[in-house]
């Protein structure tokens, strides 16, 4: 080694039995992949994987391996490949959100005593989600968590929370590494790091009661309980569901978990990989390429935004080697005092401010749309323009009510011209309320103390391992990388293995954000 070490991905990990959440999602997935590739001397991986209509085997086989990021391992492996997963990944088929995970308890036991690690990367990442369903699986499944670190008393087990940097809410300025308070200061503060959820848990099913009494309707109460969860959350300091419900996440392991053997792993916006498994690996349509999809599709030319505003950005390999590297050091937590928070992001190394980001999608858009037939039908023939949130309010107005008027007099001359500009009207609308909040961010996150866990571990595994963001230039991330990986696998023709209701919902789904 050509430098101290403290820590060692490959010593700290080497047979020991993890629990990991949260694998049918994208970045539970890069996790899997890239601990499975770069440490083949775990003992075993235990994935907990829901069943229900479709079992968790034929969920497993499908939404995990059979996603295109397996490939570089399938590769290694060849015809042995099926045989070395058994032997590396151990199914359990339980539902987070319930005691023991649904599991017989001698089962739960069995798992319980022979975890070294567990790592939750499990959440609900709609925005605008039911607020009774986020509260559980963002929040409150975390006591079951809990109960398996806490299984064992003589030797608790340490835990990582994936959480997000936009725990933040309405905060401002410079965002460190450690325990963030309510914007609005309406959380009463028990302790340095600690804030009293038990009363904000009281109001919140209170309120859910409230509402599932009045609306006994299943549409009307979903609906009602996504706008109850938007207006909690803005009341208390956080601009949506997800963010505030992660928050209370964090504060509950935080003063129910021994501080000593838990790690926040804070991501901010996550997007395709910049080399592993693969240069532009992605699942599905993330935060930006929601606005670039509807971009394409000449469904929005004009966004609430700040120019100079840093758009915090970061592929999905860099966060899931800081969840290797965080890993390696939990396992050595008894060296340690006190929890730990890391935020992986690129504002504080390598910021791109929202116009540039524009700026580079935009000129490879109209030089290469050809490229792209998934993404562009034909060549963008507008140009993506923001505007300030004051401004942004004052055009929709205008073009609503010019959009109203035109759809009218179409249809009474028999004329469906005004149709395209009302979905234009409704996307651009529907984006806004949920994104508008980062594409004008007042804040910067900082990555810091990650940084500097990085220079403990030699420079073989700082290699193997990459988080810097300056490590990577943007423009040909974003050229190169991003626009071919988003037309290549998130738009990829893929079936999906879920009952026709479900698969029905989701193509509505996506027509109406995009």
């Amino acid at each position: 080694m050509s430098q101290y070490s403290a820590f060692s991905v490959s010593q700290s990990l080497k047979g020991k039995h993890i629990f990991l959440t949260g694998v049918t999602g994208f970045l539970g997935k890069a996790i899997l992949e890239k601990l499975l590739y770069s440490v083949p001397q775990l003992a075993q991986i235990h994935i907990l994987v829901r069943g229900g209509k479709v079992s968790a085997k034929k969920r497993f086989q499908h939404d995990i391996l059979g996603s295109s990021i397996f490939e570089r391992l399938k590769e290694q492996h060849g015809e042995h490949f099926e045989e070395w997963v058994q032997s590396k990944i151990n199914l359990v088929e339980g539902e987070l959100t319930q005691p023991m995970f649904d599991l017989p308890s001698a089962e739960f036991a069995g798992l319980a005593n022979q975890l070294d690690l567990i790592i939750n990367s499990a959440a609900s990442v709609n925005f605008r989600e039911n607020l009774e369903k986020a509260l559980n699986i963002n929040t409150l499944c975390l006591n079951n968590i809990i109960a398996l670190a806490q299984y064992n008393v003589a030797a608790q087990t340490p835990v990582m929370q994936i959480s997000t940097c936009y725990v933040n809410g309405f905060n401002k300025g410079q965002i460190n590494e450690e325990v963030v308070g309510p914007a609005s200061g309406l959380i009463p503060q028990l302790s340095q790091d600690c804030y009293d959820i038990d009363s904000v848990f009281k109001r919140v099913h209170s309120q859910i009661e409230q509402v599932k009494k009045r609306k006994t309707d299943i549409e009307q109460q979903e609906q009602a309980l996504i706008k109850l969860g938007i207006k909690t959350s803005q009341h208390f300091g956080w601009n949506d569901t997800y963010t505030f419900t992660k928050w209370l996440g964090e504060q509950l392991l935080i003063q129910k978990l021994g501080k000593q053997s838990l790690t926040i792993l804070r991501p901010s916006i996550i997007e395709s990989a910049v080399r592993e498994p693969a240069p532009g690996w992605v699942e599905g349509v993330k935060v930006a390429d929601a606005l670039i999809y509807a971009y394409a599709k000449g469904r929005v030319s004009i966004f609430p935004g700040r120019d100079e505003g840093i758009l915090d950005v970061i592929p999905v390999d860099l966060v899931a080697n800081a969840a290797a590297l965080s890993a390696a050091q939990l396992m050595e937590s008894n060296q340690q005092t006190g929890y730990r928070i890391y935020q992986c992001c690129s504002g504080s190394r390598n910021p791109i401010k929202l116009k540039e980001f524009i700026r580079h999608i935009q000129n490879v858009a109209q030089a290469r749309y050809q490229e792209w037939p998934k993404l562009f039908a034909d060549k963008p023939q507008e140009a993506f323009k923001t505007v300030s949130p004051k401004r942004f309010k004052l055009y929709m107005s205008g073009f609503t009510a010019i959009t109203w008027a035109k759809t009218i007099i179409g249809r009474v001359f028999g004329s469906n011209a005004a149709s395209q500009h009302m979905l234009k009207a409704k996307t651009t609308a529907s984006l806004a309320n949920i994104f508008g909040f980062y594409t004008a961010p007042n804040y910067r996150f900082s990555s810091q103390k990650l940084e500097q866990l990085v220079k403990q571990f030699d420079t073989t595994e700082q290699r193997l391992y990459d988080i810097r963001a300056d490590h990577f230039d943007w423009k040909y991330y974003l050229q190169e990388v991003h626009m071919d990986g988003l037309h290549k696998y998130a738009l990829a023709d893929r079936q999906e293995l879920k009952p026709k209701h479900v698969k029905k919902r989701k193509r509505e789904t996506i027509r109406q954000a995009a």
